[in-house]
This record gives C-alpha cells, structure tokens and sequence, in this order.
C-alpha cells in the first residue's frame, strides 16, 4: 500500500510538471558569439561585463578546483599504513534471501571515481573559461557528467560495477551518444535547457544517492549492530591514533551531500543569471566550495581512524528496481521543477 502511494504520488507529480511545459513561451536573448571560436554559445550579451572581474572570479576557484584535484588523486591512490585507517562500504540492508550477496569493500575505488569527477570538473571549468559554454563546450561536459553517472551507477549497484560491466558500459555508452546528439540537434534556447535538465538530474540523483547513504550509516552505528566486522587487530589500532574529536563517524560522510548540494546551487546560480557575469563566477566558484569539500572528505577517508569502532563501516543501502525507478523520477522532478520555475521567471 505505501509503495502504491508513493508512486501514485510520483505518477501525478511528474506528468503534471512536464505538463506545465505546455504552457511555456520562450523568449531568448539574442546569442552572443565566443571570442575564441567565433561559434554561438549559450547566453545573450553579459550585463556589468568587466573582463579583469571575470578573470579573477573565475580563475582564482578554477585553480582552487586543481589544487582539489591534486589532494583528491595524491590520497585516494596512497595506501593506508595502518588497516585502521580503511573505511568499508557495508550491506546490511542486503536481503538475505538473495543469491550473491555483495561482500564488504573498500571505499578506496570511491575515493578514486571522485577524484576522476573532480578532474573532470577541473577541465570542464577551464573549458568553461576559456571557450564558455555551448554546444562545443558541453561535449567536454559531457565527459564530466559521464564520471558522474559512473558513480551513480557504483552507488546503485552496491558497488559491484565489475559484476556488472555490460550494463555499465551499454548505459555510459548510450548516454555519451544520445545526449551529445540532442544537444547537437537542437536549437537555441532548447539545446541549453536540455542541457541543464540532464544535468540537474544527475546532480540531484547524486544528492538523493548521498543523503540516503548518510542516514543508513547513522542509524546503523546509532543502533549500534553487533554484526559490525573487525579489520583490524589490537597492535595496529593502538599504532592509528588519529582521531578527531571535532568528527565522530559516521559525521564525516555528511560531506558527501553537502558538496553534492553546494554544486546543485551553482548549477542554478548559473541558470538563473544566465546573463551576468556573476552567474558565471557563481558556478565555478560553488563548484570551487563543493569540490574542495570532496577532497577534505578523502582525506578524512584516509588519514582518521573511528572514535567509537575499530573499522570505519559506511552502509551502502539497497536499492531495489523500484526504489531505483522512483529515486530517478523525482531527480527528474525537482530537475523540471527547478527549470519550469526558472523559465517562469527569466522567460529562457
């Protein structure tokens, strides 16, 4: 009965907001030209223009994003010296009726997707600077948001991407091919919506993704479970005695969705001033914030034994084919919500 309501309620909430759709009239602003390529991009003529503000607005969090990129790489590839300092990603909420249960492991093929998502990021935001966005840009884009839907695709399958590589691969591949050819297609504005709607779809996956992530650990430790699992033996936990007072685990995997959220609002930043140089500065520089949470996130990762446990377990929650249909419908959701609203108010 609660599943029936829950997708009633989805059912309604969706056709009604793509429905909305209808109603809309678009009225762009004239493209601009990029000064590089000379090829239109996806924005009209820049209010309160000053090149030497745009310069230091953006430059300034794109090296910020490569010194996060930098730290992101040089820790999640350093091996913990001590098995104390190694978090775990857990199942308990696996059913035990199921074939193949997934075992326990690492989060270090995390730590290295999200510092592949934020190299990525690194070079989309210098393309961003350099060519600004448009058709030509979001190819570049693309690939970020391709590293995105990896991670996505890690967290929904519990982690067994390599059991299961024709599924990734066909998904990935199929996303790279039919999104570039939208936009390829499309016209002005309808290309850059379509665009940004992909777009906050997977952020706003990722966000739900984390936040239910976060909550599955807490209550897991808070209950404290006597199925936790010990990794490490009594000399080598008297050897890891970095531990921080201020973050008791699982707090430190609440980094995950702020930074996710921090990004969601750069995003829209960048959509609602669309024609001014701050929406511009907006996104690189909460893109900035956001990555540079997720690079403090691997180093907490990597470098803190727990307060409370000998081994720092973080819960990867089971997610069944209905949970995953209704987790991408309401990103889908508050994706089309948040560009209806937008439209409503810029007309674009």
């Amino acid at each position: 009965m609660r599943r029936l309501i829950l997708f009633s309620v989805t059912v309604i909430c969706l056709v009604g907001i793509l429905y909305s759709f209808k109603l809309i009239k678009l009225s762009p602003p004239q493209q601009e030209r990029s000064k590089l390529t000379g090829s239109p991009v996806w924005h009209g003529e820049i209010e309160n223009f000053d090149q030497q503000i745009l310069n230091s607005g953006t430059l300034v969090p794109i090296m910020l994003i490569f010194c996060s990129t930098i730290i992101s790489i040089i820790f999640s590839y350093k091996k913990s010296k001590s098995k104390a300092y190694i978090s775990y990603f857990i199942f308990p909420d696996y059913p035990t009726t199921l074939k193949n249960n997934p075992s326990n492991i690492t989060t270090r093929s995390f730590n290295k997707k999200l510092a592949y998502y934020s190299l990525f990021v690194f070079v989309t935001s210098l393309n961003y600077y350099i060519l600004e966005s448009g058709k030509l840009w979001s190819t570049l884009n693309s690939l970020h948001n391709l590293i995105e839907l990896i991670i996505n695709l890690f967290l929904t399958l519990e982690g067994q991407i390599h059991k299961n590589t024709f599924l990734v691969f066909f998904v990935c591949s199929s996303y790279i091919v039919l999104i570039n050819l939208l936009i390829t297609i499309l016209k002005w504005p309808l290309d850059y919506i379509a665009f940004k709607a992909q777009n906050l779809i997977l952020d706003f996956t990722l966000v739900i993704l984390f936040v239910r992530i976060y909550l599955h650990t807490y209550y897991y430790i808070k209950e404290q479970k006597p199925v936790l699992p010990s990794h490490s033996d009594d000399q080598e936990e008297n050897t890891a005695n970095k531990k921080l007072k201020f973050i008791t685990h699982p707090n430190q995997v609440l980094l995950l969705p702020l930074a996710a959220l921090v990004h969601v609002f750069g995003i829209i930043a960048s959509y609602v001033l669309i024609n001014n140089i701050i929406g511009n500065i907006a996104f690189l520089v909460s893109t900035a914030i956001a990555f540079s949470i997720y690079s403090f996130y691997i180093y907490l990762d990597t470098h803190y034994t727990t307060n409370t446990f000998n081994s720092k377990n973080i819960v990867l929650p089971y997610t069944p084919t209905w949970k995953l249909i209704l987790i991408f419908s309401w990103s889908i959701i508050l994706s089309a919500a948040t560009i209806r609203i937008i439209i409503h108010k810029k007309r674009i």
